[in-house]
């Protein structure tokens, strides 16, 4: 939250200075938004690497629980 002492002193800022702010706060967003893209990135690769190995890769699934097969 922001306090009333530094609201008052945004509310008496110049217009430029009002701008500057904005420019900073949003600059800031952007980095908060280039992190979580990073991790969510990260996250997505988390198995990259992990040993996959398949029994039976031909082997029909759930094969019992198609009706068109019976």
């Amino acid at each position: 939250m922001i306090n009333s002492e530094i609201l008052s002193k945004l509310q008496s800022a110049s217009v430029e200075e009002r701008i500057q702010i904005i420019e900073i706060i949003l600059q800031s967003l952007k980095n908060d938004i280039g992190v979580s893209k990073k991790q969510s990135s990260s996250d997505l690769h988390s198995l990259k690497g992990k040993v996959t190995y398949y029994n039976d890769p031909y082997q029909p699934v759930a094969s019992e629980d198609w009706e068109a097969l019976t």
